[in-house]
């Protein structure tokens, strides 16, 4: 398992050991399922059992003369399934996961959420690779949703993320990527007055890179999106060119770079802006690990502003392989800064980590503890709004060779 959202306290984890509790909630569906990397086709059915403390359901802001915020415990049992297989040119996997979530006091907000992913990878020719992820998501609050410029609210979310692509190998020292990304989102609530606005972004990228050597590569890119926002009465293109660096320190790390210009034009609110971007990540791989840290600064579309906002963010990570590490920890953090570019709307400062800590008991059951914690302040008395779940989960799960 892989980073979870949900969470509780020290008494909700006690209470859910003794109950056989489990998870409250995943992080994004492409970061929850870890494959059995058997040969062929396996199946992986199972179970999560969670009791979880939320301190702040409701998603309130704070305020100074009201710092307390509504609290309450919920149990989820979590149903799942997953195939996958393995060949020798093709990889496939697919993943289904339910959330029914029943709270102590607060009934009204009882509930069933839904995540489900795709991945698909096929060695077309030995120069030739194409790839293809699918992600949906249901879920009750937008900050499960940890995107660019959309306000916390306790409303329902669906999400959509689409990816598709070639990977390609032109000559012995040349390489081509095409990207094709596709993202639509919808809130229960919106308008101009909840802050959501839902829509969709379609976009294309390329890239192409030069190997130095056997650890560097230098390349060109350039990408194109379009955002259709608010039932497509908002239309806004951004525009990216500019250089890729990629360089390799050894068999276990590598470093990836990008920066260059960006160009955005958004024709509701006559706005035309030209300024720089930049994007940097890095991994390493250990045998029972892998760490990494990314940066980014870019003009984005706002699913919550109703158009553009500048983006600067942050993200790291820590991931031990469940199948490698009888104790692990899963542990991510992420911060976005999103400055809108219409004057009237003020500028979001987002938080998010999240903290898992297991132990396999078996090769069919685990028990985890966890934590999450979300902030959000717009620096305006009620943009303020903290939220810590914390929490413990009991795992059943045992993938079986399929014939």
């Amino acid at each position: 398992m892989r980073c979870f959202r949900q969470v509780s306290s020290l008494a909700a984890l006690v209470a859910a050991l003794t109950l056989g509790g489990a998870t409250a909630a995943l992080a994004q569906a492409q970061a929850e399922f870890e494959g059995t990397q058997m040969a062929g086709w396996t199946f992986t059915p199972g179970v999560i059992a969670s009791a979880v403390f939320d301190d702040n359901v409701a998603l309130a802001a704070t305020f100074p003369t009201r710092p307390d915020t509504r609290g309450d415990q919920l149990f989820v049992i979590e149903p799942f399934g997953q195939f996958e297989f393995n060949g020798p040119r093709t990889t496939f996997e697919s993943s289904y996961r339910g959330y029914l979530r029943h709270y102590a006091d607060l009934d009204e907000l009882n509930g069933y959420d839904q995540r489900a992913y795709a991945s698909l990878r096929h060695r077309q020719t030995r120069r030739v690779t194409l790839f293809m992820t699918e992600t949906l998501m249901k879920v009750p609050s937008t900050d499960e949703l940890e995107l660019d410029g959309v306000v916390f609210r306790r409303t329902g979310s669906r999400n959509n993320t689409l990816a598709a692509g070639i990977d390609s190998r032109l000559t012995r020292h040349m390489d081509l990527n095409v990207r094709y990304d596709f993202t639509w989102v919808d809130f229960d609530a919106n308008d101009a007055i909840s802050g959501l606005r839902d829509g969709f972004i379609n976009g294309a990228r390329a890239q192409l890179a030069r190997h130095l050597n056997d650890r560097s590569a230098l390349g060109v890119e350039y990408g194109i999106r379009f955002a259709g926002l608010d039932h497509g009465t908002l239309n806004l293109t951004f525009q990216d060119v500019g250089a890729t660096f990629n360089y390799t320190t050894g068999p276990h790390t590598s470093v990836d770079t990008s920066a260059g210009i960006s160009h955005l034009t958004d024709r509701n609110h006559t706005i035309s802006r030209t300024g720089p971007y930049v994007r940097a990540g890095i991994a390493h791989h250990m045998e029972r690990a892998t760490v990494g840290a990314g940066f980014s600064r870019a003009f984005v579309p706002t699913f919550g502003f109703g158009g553009a906002g500048r983006s600067v963010a942050f993200h790291a990570y820590i991931r031990m392989p469940i199948r490698r590490n009888r104790l692990y920890v899963q542990q991510s953090v992420s911060w976005r800064r999103t400055d809108p570019l219409v004057a009237t709307v003020f500028p979001l400062d987002s938080w998010w980590l999240h903290s898992t800590g297991g132990y396999g008991l078996s090769r069919w059951l685990r028990v985890e503890g966890f934590y999450s914690y979300s902030r959000q302040d717009s620096k305006v008395p009620g943009g303020l709004v903290n939220r810590q779940r914390v929490g413990a989960q009991i795992v059943l799960a045992q993938p079986m060779r399929l014939q």
